[in-house]
């Protein structure tokens, strides 16, 4: 089936391109990629907002731009692989077809429903060196204007903690070669892109709801290397956000408030009929004035549905030029005094006077009570994500970190440590003893001399038998 299907998607855009121009079979090349391992989250109910957390991850782009045809929605080649923990959850991003050929075409078929191409072109699916956001009609209109050395546009899935979300997400990501975030650790978003400042932005929607209640993930690279024709784009590790205004104020991109999702036009300001000074028609409308006699006359029905045509008197018409000099009398075109006619409510009576009354509007509590109508939200479209808004009656609501779950109560304050000398000190080291204070170690005694002793007497010899005398 590989070759049936690779001739019929060459002669579609073959066909798309009169004489085949736009077409190639290798096309230009290009490559982004992390230089150090950190990336942030995007929390809050839209994408390319102000709140990140910080995490740790990695990405790698590379795109082979083949078709050149703006009407082409696939035909070109790319590889994305991004991934980011951030809290105690791991996302994983990875494209798996470049652009949006027919489902017959793909191989595995997602087992979601695929999503539809994004409203603008994408020549293939991918674009080197163009604008990107804001006013230029490509991404997402509600940020900055940008410029992306390549931009991808295909279907991929999405990890998260390594269970797969879907494998139907539809999946954008740009190697801007001039950012719009700030680079100290605020990560706002500015107003004016600065070239040398090099980005990486992955947005991806069309996920499950039951998995992902906004309906997108968004992450952003700072510290990237991008690469195009194995030339290497210049850029510096940090772009300062301070500095003199821009050359021309029309480089900046300002967000009108129609370029979010189901947002409702501003109310225009009110406009006034201008009226002719003297004519007594200013501030009237609907009231058609024609010159008649000198007596006045009001007839109803005779202009507009709803108007009532007046006929005014005329006065006789001066002369062109001469003194200034009336004869005659003429009769006065009004009461000099006339009654006043009052349409509406008196105050402090419930009596209504004139034709064109209007009823006093309910009140609870001495508060007027009316009404409003809601807008109506338009079908969700490439700029509309399902989901709820995570918000307090009146006042946005911070969405929590990935991190922190709601079941988990919040952490104590650390109290401050007791004082050392609250204990009972440790008593000092005593002097020892004086070697002296105790009785000394006796002397060995002198032993006795050996003449100490009393001498003993001799023994004596033993004498012999005593002999007879003599």
């Amino acid at each position: 089936m590989a070759g049936p299907i690779t001739s019929i998607l060459l002669s579609g855009v073959l066909a798309a391109a009169p004489g085949g121009e736009g077409v190639t079979f290798e096309g230009r090349e290009a490559s982004a990629r992390t230089e150090q391992p950190d990336g942030y989250f995007f929390q809050g109910s839209l994408p390319f907002g102000d709140l990140t957390e910080r995490g740790t991850g990695q990405v790698s782009l590379s795109v082979q731009d083949r078709v050149g045809v703006s009407s082409a929605t696939f035909g070109d080649k790319a590889r994305l692989s991004a991934s980011l923990r951030v809290g105690g959850a791991e996302y994983r991003v990875e494209l798996t077809q470049t652009g949006f050929p027919p489902a017959q075409a793909m191989s595995p078929a997602p087992a979601g429903p695929l999503p539809p191409p994004p409203p603008h072109l994408i020549e293939g699916g991918v674009l080197m060196g163009t604008p990107i956001y804001g006013e230029t009609g490509i991404g997402w209109r509600a940020t900055t204007r940008a410029h992306a050395a390549m931009a991808v546009w295909g279907i991929g899935s999405v990890w998260r903690n390594g269970a797969l979300l879907t494998d139907s997400a539809l999946v954008h990501a740009a190697a801007l070669d001039a950012g719009t975030y700030a680079d100290d650790d605020t990560k706002r978003l500015l107003r004016e892109a600065r070239p040398g400042d090099a980005e990486v932005v992955v947005v991806v929607w069309n996920l499950p709801p039951q998995a992902e209640p906004r309906g997108f993930i968004q992450f952003l690279f700072d510290n990237v290397s991008i690469e195009v024709e194995g030339t290497r784009v210049p850029s510096v590790e940090v772009v300062p956000t301070t500095g003199d205004l821009p050359s021309s104020l029309a480089v900046l991109t300002p967000v009108s408030p129609t370029a979010f999702p189901a947002a409702v036009a501003p109310m225009p300001a009110p406009r006034f009929s201008q009226g002719t000074g003297g004519s007594g028609t200013a501030g009237t409308t609907g009231v058609a004035t024609t010159a008649g006699p000198a007596t006045g006359a009001v007839s109803r029905g005779a202009g507009a549905a709803g108007t009532t045509t007046v006929i005014l008197p005329s006065a006789p018409a001066l002369p062109s030029a001469g003194p200034e000099t009336f004869s005659g009398s003429f009769a006065p075109s009004a009461p000099t005094n006339p009654p006043p006619v009052v349409s509406g409510v008196s105050p402090g009576s419930t009596a209504t006077v004139g034709q064109g009354t209007f009823a006093t509007p309910p009140t609870v509590a001495g508060v007027s009570v009316g009404g409003f109508t809601a807008p109506q939200v338009s079908a969700p479209d490439f700029n509309t994500f399902v989901g709820t808004t995570q918000v307090s009656p009146g006042i946005p609501s911070t969405v929590p970190p990935l991190s922190q779950s709601s079941g988990t109560p919040a952490s104590p304050i650390v109290g401050t440590p007791a004082p050392l000398n609250t204990s009972t000190p440790t008593p000092l080291v005593g002097t020892p003893a004086p070697l002296n204070s105790s009785p000394g170690i006796a002397l060995p005694a002198t032993p006795a001399p050996a003449n100490a002793a009393p001498a003993t007497a001799p023994v004596a010899a033993p004498g012999g038998a005593a002999g007879p005398a003599r």
